[in-house]
Formats: structure tokens, C-alpha cells, sequence
């Protein structure tokens, strides 16, 4: 008994030593400091976390783009601090006047704020003012309540107002009015911003490129619309029978089983008069249960096709698709929605998919997209490859940063990476020639080492300059290394375990690095520093080349500061090749290594590297032998 209690102390010691490698802020030492968080990567005994439950109830009017709510809140304050005010978000006003953006807009569409009234907090009335020690004021994207009585401890407070807002039609930000009854509806209430155990409120204003960081919340949320229009949104809607013709819902159970494409929602169904329940308008009843957020679309002539797939046992997950009709690619969208689904359930992560649904829409423009928890609001892309890319990108959000609830604000590599990463696979089991790995380490390549590629441990709203490049390449880059380094079993291991602890909560990069240490057993500090918190390029090159007999020895250099796996490939005069291969722990503790082949043919060149290999002068990876 002593000496298992030694060995643990022992072991305990060992964790905390490594952990302690890693640069960590003032800010994030607290939370250590406080038990919220641990330096073995798991929530600490001391966590927490709020939350809200919405009721929100709101009338689109599709002709004249206006969007009219009332939203119900009950905010439970589960952590350890009086709150003297409130914070929340005010999405749309990135397109009002005076408000900081990360890019021009121009004049064409410069909207007016979102309006609110009627504000009650805890049954005190508040009234939106301006200039100094105003209660209520607004500041770009933020409205500040400050409260006349502080929210106590674990407790409950019910909130409530009105707002409206108008829906772009031209400058549309990741949502919008795309005309002719059609419109991606998100950002679209006033949402409590989170209070978290780093750094208080979170005040950080939504100017364009940083997205989201939300609390896990029940919604119920009503939407009126005129006759005719379709609502499909987060959540599962309660009322199918008061708004669809009874064709329609037969259909859509039976999109709930089926393997196969079900269309359930048809143009010869529009042209008949045959989707919706007749009268002026029509009220949508949703309910979503502990997600970040919810949107919705709204149609009144899309497709709406739908399959399932079962992603764990007596469970199954509708992946559905909205559309108009002839868009490219998207008569089959629904299968390949299905085999995402399949693949982040069954393969990697291996993570059962945790919604109900994944809807993807298609705003029809040539590409790009936009996550929201179980939706998406996309464009088409006319490559297949890059289609089936978007749908998996955008889907993938749905595990980070929506169900491992990270702060895409600070970090965004921690999920754009991640959705960057994931495709791969199923995206060359459609188009096998794409090369998709080899994308992401091109664009990385074409940026690392420049002046303006900062490290992507600087909070991503003040590390916007090659935001492709920290948000999305090079985090995709690392993690692929970081796969090929550990192995699809031990990386996928570490993975699953960080999903089982970081679920539904608010994980930090330290606890991501902390937890691989953690099931890896490994300080990988040494990949971590370069990778996630220095500066510079990579850069492997072939020194030198030696014989001995007929043993060819590649003297390899590493001359950059990220460490990347080797690949050598000696080619021979008949066309033949062998191909070595070593991990990039070859440079944890130095920065030279050999390869050795022998060699019982002629040998034509040597070269170093592969394209899925990030190395930023290549001029250096090729040995003639001539």
C-alpha cells in the first residue's frame, strides 16, 4: 500500500513538473490556483460554469427584412462571485453605424442598431441611456446592465425585453435576407455573453472574423412567419402538425430511419400547395436542450432532403440538407452529411455525434460557409472536393466549438484547426486525387516565418493579420503531425479522452496540451513550444550524404524551429523507389539526425520530405547524384 501511494505521489509530481513547461498567464495560473482547473488536463474540483434558459418568441417579416422578439431568461449564476451587472450580446449591430469591424462594409447597407425595450431584470425596470454611469448602454456589439442589485452566488435571475432589428439583405455577415423568401437567421437575440472562471465577463466585441464563445443553454424559441414559409432550425420543433401538411411529416419520419435520401420537401410539392398548413401565418415551436446557441432557416421554395444514420446503438441522427433546386452537388448533400456523421461517430474522433440533427444550407454562392450548433448556413462550391470539404468543415464545428465548448474568440485554432483537420479522410474517399492534407500544409507554407505570422497562443481577436493561417492551416498542419507522431490509435485515445472531459464545458488550449500529456504519458512540451507558442518556419534539409559499402548515409538538418516527421525517398534509375521514414521526435533534443538505406541499385537522386510535410525551402531537400 506504501509504495503504490509513493508511486502516485511520485507520478503526481511528474505531471505537474512537465505542465509547468509550458508558458502560462497571470490570468490562467489563477484558475490553477483556484481549483477550477487541474495540470493533469481535467476540470478541477472547483469548476463551474453558468447558464440560461431562452424562451424567445419573434416575427420575421420576410418583405421588409425586419425581425420583431421577445426574449425570457432565466440566468443561474453558478459561480462564486456577486455579479453588479450583465452583459450581453447585441450580434447584429456589426452592421450599425460606428460599430468597429474587421473590414469594410461600405455605405450600401449601414443599418440601423438593434432596438431595445422594455428591460426587466429580477422585476426592476432598466432604461437604455448614454454618457456616463448610464444603467443600460450600448458599445458596439455589448449592452451592459448595471445592475441595481448585485446576482448573488448560485442563484437565478429572470431577465427580460423586447428588440428588433433589421436582416441584411446586401452586406450579409455569416447570415442573412437572400431574397425571394429565403433567409439564414443567426445572431438574432440578445444573448447573455459568459461569465467563466479566467476572465470575468467576457466584453470582447464581435467585429467580424472571431466568432463564438457561449454558455450551454435550453431554448425554446417560437417563430412566426407568413403563410407559407417553411421554419426548420436548431433543436427539434414541437409542432410539426400545426404547420406541415401530413405528407410532409410522413416524410420526414421517415427521413428519421432511413439509410437512403428521402425528399422531403419536393418542388412539385411547392408547386402544389402541398408543404404547409394554410392561414395568414404560421408559428415554428423549437426546443434545444443544453446547446450554445440556436438558428434557423427560412424558405419558401427551397428542397429539403433528409437520411439518417445510427451513431451509437438505438440512435440515430437526421442529416439534412436545404437547397434550392439544381444547386450543384446537393442532390446528394444528405449522404454525404450521412458519412460525416458516420465517420466523426464511428472513426475520428470516434465521438458519437451528440444532436439530433445536422441541417446544411445553401445560400447558393460559391463557396465558404458558416457553423451554427446542428446547422449551417453554406455556399456551393463547384469542385467536389471542396464541396464534400464544406459540409464536413461546417459539421464538424458541431463538436468544437459547440459541444467541447472552447472560446473561439481567443483561440480559434482550437476549432477551425479541428475542422480542418477532420475532412481529410472522407474527403479523398469521394475525390482520391484531392490532396487534401496537402492544401492545408501549402497555405502554411506560404506564410510561416513572415513578420506578420504570430504565434497562435496570442488571443485570435489580436491575431488577425494571417488569420487563414493561425485559425485554420497551421493548427490543421500541427495536429496532422501530431496524428503521424503518436499514431492513429494513441492520438485518437488522447482525443476521445479530452472529449470526455471538456464536454459541454470550457476547455483552455493548456487543458488540450495537459490531457495529451496526460493519456500519452509523454512531456510534449518540445512539440507543443514551437508549434502552438513560438515563432518561425520549418525548415528540414540534407546536409550532406555519405557512403559506406553500399550504405548511403543522408546527413538531415533541422534548420527551422518546428519539429516535423522525416521522409527520405531514394530513387532509382529504373524508376523504383524506397521510401524511410522517422518521427519527429528525432528532433526533441537535437537538431541533426541520419537516415541510412542500403543501396543495391543505382541510385538516381534523394529527396527529402512529402507534400503533406510542411518545409518552407525545398530548395534544400533534393541530392542529385549526378
Amino acid at each position: 500500500m506504501h509504495r503504490k501511494i509513493l508511486f502516485l505521489i511520485l507520478m503526481l509530481s511528474a505531471t505537474i513538473l512537465f505542465s509547468q513547461k509550458l508558458y502560462t498567464p497571470r490570468n490562467i495560473q489563477a484558475a490553477y490556483d483556484n481549483g477550477t482547473r487541474t495540470l493533469s488536463g481535467t476540470p478541477g474540483e472547483n469548476y463551474w460554469q453558468n447558464s440560461a434558459d431562452y424562451l424567445i418568441k419573434a416575427e420575421i417579416f420576410p418583405d421588409t427584412s425586419m425581425l420583431k422578439g421577445n426574449v425570457k431568461i432565466k440566468y443561474h449564476n453558478n459561480s462564486p462571485d456577486s455579479l453588479d451587472r450583465i452583459i450581453f450580446r447585441l450580434y447584429p449591430n456589426i452592421t450599425a453605424k460606428g460599430s468597429a469591424r474587421d473590414w469594410s462594409i461600405g455605405t450600401t447597407e449601414l443599418l440601423d442598431p438593434v432596438e431595445v425595450s422594455n428591460i426587466v431584470v429580477n422585476e426592476k425596470e432598466y432604461e437604455l441611456s448614454t454618457g456616463w454611469g448610464a444603467k443600460v448602454s450600448v458599445s458596439g456589439t455589448n449592452l451592459t446592465i448595471r445592475l441595481k442589485e448585485k446576482i448573488a452566488p448560485n442563484s437565478t435571475s429572470e431577465i427580460s425585453m423586447d428588440y428588433q432589428f433589421f436582416i441584411p439583405k446586401i452586406i450579409r455577415v455569416r447570415m442573412g435576407n437572400y431574397g425571394n423568401g429565403e433567409l439564414y437567421v443567426a445572431y438574432w437575440y440578445p444573448q447573455v455573453s459568459v461569465y467563466d472562471d479566467i476572465d470575468g465577463w467576457d466584453t470582447q466585441n464581435y467585429s467580424g472574423s472571431v466568432e463564438f464563445y457561449n454558455d450551454f443553454n435550453n431554448f425554446q424559441y417560437e417563430i412566426t412567419v407568413p403563410a407559407g414559409h417553411v421554419v426548420i432550425g436548431a433543436g427539434v420543433q414541437q409542432n410539426m402538425d400545426e404547420t406541415y401538411q401530413s405528407e410532409i411529416i410522413s416524410k420526414y419520419k421517415n427521413a428519421l430511419r432511413s439509410d437512403e435520401t428521402v425528399r422531403i420537401i419536393t418542388a412539385d410539392d411547392w408547386a402544389n400547395n402541398a408543404v404547409t398548413k394554410s392561414g395568414d401565418k404560421l408559428t415554428y415551436v423549437y426546443k434545444a436542450e443544453s446547446v450554445p446557441d440556436v438558428s434557423f432557416i427560412v424558405t419558401n421554395n427551397f428542397l429539403w432532403d433528409g437520411a439518417s444514420v445510427e451513431v451509437e446503438k438505438g440512435r440515430r441522427v437526421l442529416t439534412a440538407v436545404v437547397y434550392e433546386d439544381s444547386t450543384v452537388h446537393y442532390d446528394m448533400a444528405a449522404q454525404y452529411s450521412r458519412r460525416v456523421i458516420e465517420y466523426m461517430s464511428k472513426e475520428l474522433p470516434g465521438y458519437p455525434y451528440p444532436w439530433p440533427h445536422v441541417t446544411s444550407f445553401s445560400n447558393g454562392g460559391r463557396g465558404g460557409g458558416m457553423e451554427a450548433p446542428m446547422m449551417a448556413n453554406n455556399g456551393a462550391p463547384s469542385e467536389l472536393g471542396s464541396h464534400v470539404g464544406l459540409i464536413f468543415h461546417e459539421i464538424a464545428h458541431s463538436y468544437l466549438p459547440f459541444h467541447m465548448g472552447t472560446n473561439e474568440r481567443k483561440y480559434a485554432w482550437m476549432d477551425e484547426g479541428w475542422a480542418s483537420f477532420y475532412p481529410r479522410e472522407v474527403v479523398e474517399e469521394y475525390v482520391p486525387d484531392y490532396s487534401y492534407m496537402s492544401r492545408y500544409v501549402s497555405s502554411y507554407e506560404e506564410d510561416a516565418g513572415l513578420e506578420t505570422e504570430l504565434p497562435m497562443m496570442i488571443p485570435s481577436y489580436s491575431n488577425k493579420g494571417l488569420s487563414r493561417t493561425a485559425f485554420y492551416s497551421k493548427p490543421a498542419t500541427a495536429y496532422y503531425q501530431l496524428y503521424k507522431l503518436l499514431g492513429r490509435d494513441l492520438f485518437k485515445e488522447a482525443n476521445l479522452e479530452y472529449m470526455e472531459r471538456w464536454n459541454e464545458k470550457h476547455p483552455l488550449p493548456w487543458d488540450f496540451f495537459y490531457t495529451f500529456n496526460d493519456v500519452t504519458g509523454e512531456d510534449l512540451s518540445w512539440f507543443w513550444k514551437p508549434w502552438f507558442f513560438g515563432s518561425g518556419y520549418p525548415d528540414l534539409a540534407i546536409d550532406d550524404v555519405k557512403t559506406y559499402g553500399d550504405i548511403y548515409s543522408v546527413k538531415i538538418e533541422n534548420r527551422g524551429s518546428i519539429p516535423t516527421r522525416i521522409v527520405v525517398t531514394f530513387k532509382y534509375e529504373d524508376g523504383t523507389q524506397d521510401v524511410v521514414e522517422k518521427s519527429a521526435r528525432e528532433w526533441k533534443t537535437k537538431s541533426v539526425t541520419f537516415v541510412n538505406q542500403k543501396v543495391s541499385k543505382k541510385l538516381k537522386e534523394i529527396v527529402l520530405g512529402d507534400s503533406t510535410i510542411p518545409d518552407t525551402f525545398k530548395e534544400n531537400n533534393v541530392f542529385n547524384m549526378k
